[in-house]
């Protein structure tokens, strides 16, 4: 949990010389288990569950200190094919249980306090399928960051066992977080729709730089190392660095690319091409 600490908005200061402060966690996990009795979902109800209590209360104190920042999280994107690309691109497992975590907590939080009218996309649809969209989505990369998190800690560890039971209960935990935003935290009349919609915009925004930036890195570090090996693995890895950044920027290709920068040019050179 935070150790930040808050005073509450009803609190005068001015009749108060020393008006007392709540752990910003206390704040979160009390209020959570009071929207779960409100919600008829109390805490280990099915199965033990407590824990995700915790991990709840602990995502939003740190959205809320700054600890967590989702909406500068360079892993985080609104669009579901971006989110595998950026898993495909790598096969380091630790990123890649990184980016469904991130992705799925994002998710957790914006559909939980925000609702799903913060997550719409470009084209239009009726909110029950915007809803059933971004709820299969949610539990999808919390399903797969459960299963990476036991390739990496082990099977039985205690966030693999927290990421499966928001992803197996999604629905029901998104529905008490909805309560407790209406009941408890009164965010729905504070946001405009303008300003969910200026949230979600900022998000994807910073992920399509970030990807296009990375994507550019994985191009020119597979194109240095097939330039020295000519290997086969250098040579498929070079492929699928050029199949994304083409996917990200259409108006790229790999042999113009390749007869820009013969061998005669120099490294550095090179790297200019992803400032």
């Amino acid at each position: 949990m935070s150790n930040k600490s808050y005073i509450k908005l009803a609190t005068d200061l001015a009749a108060i010389a020393n008006p007392p402060r709540e752990d910003v966690g206390y704040f979160f996990i009390n209020n959570f288990l009071l929207s779960r009795i409100d919600s008829e979902m109390p805490s280990d109800l099915k199965e033990y569950d407590e824990d995700v209590n915790v991990y709840t209360a602990s995502l939003l104190a740190g959205v809320v200190t700054g600890q967590h920042d989702l909406l500068q999280s360079n892993f985080i994107s609104t669009r579901d094919a971006d989110v595998f690309a950026r898993v495909q691109e790598t096969k380091d497992q630790r990123l890649r249980y990184r980016v469904y975590k991130a992705n799925a907590d994002f998710l957790y939080v914006s559909l939980g306090i925000f609702g799903e009218s913060s997550l719409v996309g470009d084209v239009p649809e009726p909110q029950e399928d915007a809803q059933s969209r971004l709820t299969g989505r949610g539990k999808s990369y919390y399903q797969f960051a459960s299963a990476y998190a036991e390739r990496l800690f082990g099977r039985g560890a205690a966030i693999a066992e927290v990421m499966d039971k928001l992803s197996r209960n999604f629905e029901a935990y998104t529905k008490v977080m909805v309560w407790m935003s209406g009941e408890y935290l009164h965010l729905m009349s504070e946001l405009s729709s303008g300003e969910m919609y200026h949230i979600e915009h900022d998000t994807q925004e910073h992920f399509e730089k970030s990807h296009r930036t990375g994507s550019w890195d994985e191009l020119l570090d597979s194109y240095v190392e097939w330039r020295k090996t000519h290997s086969k693995d250098a040579r498929r890895r070079l492929a699928r660095a050029a199949r994304e950044v083409k996917r990200v920027d259409p108006s790229f290709s790999l042999k113009a690319f390749r007869e820009r920068w013969s061998i005669s040019r120099r490294d550095d050179e090179l790297r200019r091409l992803s400032a």
